[in-house]
Parts: structure tokens; sequence; C-alpha cells
């Protein structure tokens, strides 16, 4: 009986938050929503990575232990999950193993990172049939030691994870994405009459001249918001062709986003593709507390790349922003080397535990990179985030590991019963 009232109680939230978050805040149309449902429904991992709202409206509503004072928060990723790392470049031309979204980048608690992130490797263990409590004890006790070598004055405004200091199957990844570069301008773009345009794919829609013209207008406003030391000649941003991009992620779907091929550094080879995404305000910002108004007010697509370039060192140097037609975007280059880890890169439990080791290192680096010492143009914390967040947990590592764990896996089996419920209200909305 019981087990059928808390179905109905659940639906019933699930659809309001659903529908105040997608309608009201999103402004998804049917066939959008429809889209992003369809995904959800493939399995409770996806589900979860599309309904961050959901994990929000139902973590903000309790205490959590070992927290840090309200006035003294953390600049969170905001959606950290197990596929949100990835192999990319950076500016030294290096590939990179990093944290690779940053919309919902925010202030909070940086409980939030690590159970979402625990919560995303309960499902993930599950589904590919590992262990989940080994990998996420392996992840926390790496971001505690990392996190007390900064908060101990070791400077993580330096650090990287390349395929000099990985292993395992992140190591692998990042071999195989060093032969990504020439790939995607052959995959994605062809040489027509000795000029490059984009090539005609499902998951690529060319655009109306409206359309296309107004990313032109724009296109100044976006190179003069580019750091300056990052800044090319203006010959170097000169468009070639532009297309819409579809079909991208969970929680993105219905968010503009566009394709820009540009000169580069001149040559058949050098061209460069561009991303460039609309922004909207962070998940995170809708449940927790007001830390600073310039964070509430600032252009959203300012606030992801400095997001970005809190949490990395030698970021993309082509991230900027522009407001189209009265809506925020912000550019970023579309990485040749884009590749993740999916659940076929992990052929053992000694693998699983690997790659969160790294992970937990990374969650540790971004904690401490994005506060007062993040040396970039939007400083909002006066307080090192690192120092302030080993002060919480104390000595107690194995007590804090063991609440990981327990949150995360009483939140996983909600979520698995909440897919259940998320199939219902689908099936009769």
């Amino acid at each position: 009986m019981f087990t059928r009232v808390y179905e109905e109680i659940r639906q019933l939230t699930i659809a309001k938050v659903l529908d105040f978050y997608d309608h009201e805040i999103r402004g998804l149309d049917e066939t959008a929503r429809q889209v992003k449902y369809q995904k959800m429904s493939t399995s409770p991992f996806l589900f979860f990575r599309g309904s961050s709202h959901l994990f929000y409206y139902d973590l903000t509503r309790i205490p959590l232990g070992f927290d840090t004072p309200a006035e003294t928060p953390t600049w969170i990723q905001g959606d950290l999950h197990f596929e949100n790392f990835g192999v990319h470049g950076n500016a030294k031309g290096e590939i990179i193993y990093d944290v690779n979204d940053f919309d919902e980048g925010y202030l909070g608690s940086y409980l939030y990172d690590l159970i979402r992130m625990a919560v995303s490797v309960q499902l993930f263990a599950k589904e590919a049939g590992y262990d989940a409590e080994p990998a996420i004890a392996a992840y926390i006790q790496y971001y505690l030691d990392d996190l007390r070598q900064y908060a101990k004055g070791k400077n993580p405004s330096k650090v990287c994870f390349t395929i000099d200091n990985t292993k395992g199957p992140i190591r692998k990844l990042i071999k195989k994405a060093e032969k990504k570069k020439a790939e995607l301008l052959g995959e994605r773009t062809t040489v027509v009459d000795g000029q490059r345009q984009f090539v005609d794919l499902p998951d690529m829609k060319r655009l109306d001249a409206s359309t296309y013209a107004a990313i032109e207008a724009v296109w100044p406003e976006y190179i003069a918001s580019i750091d300056p030391e990052d800044r090319q000649e203006d010959g170097f941003y000169d468009i070639k062709d532009i297309v819409s991009k579809l079909d991208s992620g969970t929680a993105s779907i219905g968010l503009e986003r566009y394709y820009i091929l540009v000169e580069g550094k001149g040559g058949e080879h050098e061209d460069l593709i561009l991303e460039m995404k609309q922004a909207q305000s962070s998940v995170p910002s809708l449940f927790v507390p007001v830390y600073l108004q310039e964070v509430e007010t600032v252009h959203q697509g300012r606030r992801i790349i400095t997001s970005q370039k809190a949490m990395q060192a030698h970021e993309d140097p082509y991230l900027g922003y522009v407001t189209m037609q009265g809506k925020e975007y912000y550019v970023r280059e579309r990485s040749p080397y884009k590749k993740k880890l999916k659940a076929k890169h992990i052929k053992s439990q000694d693998d699983l535990e690997n790659v969160l080791s790294i992970q937990g290192q990374i969650t540790a680096k971004i904690h401490a990179r994005a506060d007062m010492d993040a040396g970039i143009d939007m400083n909002v914390l006066n307080h090192h985030a690192d120092v302030v967040i080993i002060e919480s947990i104390g000595v107690s590592d194995a007590e804090f590991t063991r609440q990981i764990q327990r949150w995360s896996s009483a939140y996983a089996a909600r979520t698995t019963l909440d897919f259940q419920v998320f199939l219902s209200w689908l099936a009769t909305r």
C-alpha cells in the first residue's frame, strides 16, 4: 500500500519539478521535451543525468554532515558525474583528461559535487556489473589526499592530467585521442573549390540566412570577449561556414548550439571548428542561497567560461561569450580530441577504481583552484576553499567516506525507483 502511495506522491513531485524546469525555466517546446525524456528513459543513469534539477530539489532540503559554513562556499562544477570527465586539448597543445562541462558552475557546498559524482558511480557500476563501494572509497581518498596537500600550500594552478601522469583506461583514452585532430576535419568538413565547408550529416543542419547573418553580426563581440593574451589577429576568426548542431547531450537538449568553421592559422589543414552554445542560469542557482549577487547577474556565458578558467590550467584559448537576439551564449573550441570513458573501456574492477582515483584527484584540483587564488577576471571567493573543506572534515576520513557511500547508495536507490515512476508518468502525460 505505502509503495503505491510513495509512487503517487513521487510522480506528482517529479512531474512538477520537470514541468517547472523544462517548461518554465528552459522554455522547451513539446518536441524538445519528448526527445529529452525519451533519452532519459533509456536507463536510470541517463535519467539521473537529465534530472539534475530533481537532485538539487531533493538534496538542498536536508542538512548534510561535514558541510562547510554557509559564508564560505566552494565554486562547484555543479553537475559532476562519471561522464562529465573527458579528453580535450589545452592552450599548451597538451591532450588532457579533465572535467569537460562547466554549464552548471556555481557557488555551493562541495558536498553537492561529491555526492552527485558518487551517485553516478553507483548507477554506472550497477549497469556495468562492478562494485561501486570500493570505487567510491578510492575516489574520496584520492580527493582528500590531494586536497590536504593543496590546503597545506601546494599550488594547484598548473596541475594537468596528461599521458605522463595517468594510467589504465584514462591513459589509453588519451593515446587514442592523439590521432583525432585530422579525423575531426575529415568527418565534419570537406573542401569545395578550394574552400572548406561543413558536410551534410544527420546531426548538423544548415542555417537559414537570417540566423547565419545574426551570428556574423555579433562575431566581433565574441572576439572582443576573448582574453587579450589569447586573442589572435582578427583574420584568424574569419567565418567560413556555420551549421546548427543537433542531438547533443541529455540535459542540454533544446539549447541552441552552432558549429562555426573559422580560418585559424591559414592553410587547408589549419581551419578550426568553434562551438557556440546557448547559456542559461545554472541548475544549482535555482535551489541554493544567493552567495554573491555578481554571480546571479553576470552574463551566463561569462559565468560558464569563467568557471572553466577557474578550474583548469592552460584552459581553451578560444573561450568567449556573446549575446544574440536577447539570448546569451558561450564559445569554445570543438575539441578535435574529444573523447570520454564509456562502459566498454572499463574491463575490470581495478579499471574502475583506477579511473575513480584520478577523477578524485581532478575534483580536488578544481575545488582548490577555483577560490581566491584563481587569478581570473571575476574573483568571487575571498577564502581558500581547500582549507575550509579540510577543516570541516577534520580527521574523520573513514567516517566521511562511509557517509558519502551511504548518501549515494540511498539516492541511487531512490533514483532507480524514480526512474520507474518517471516511465509511468511518461506513458500517461
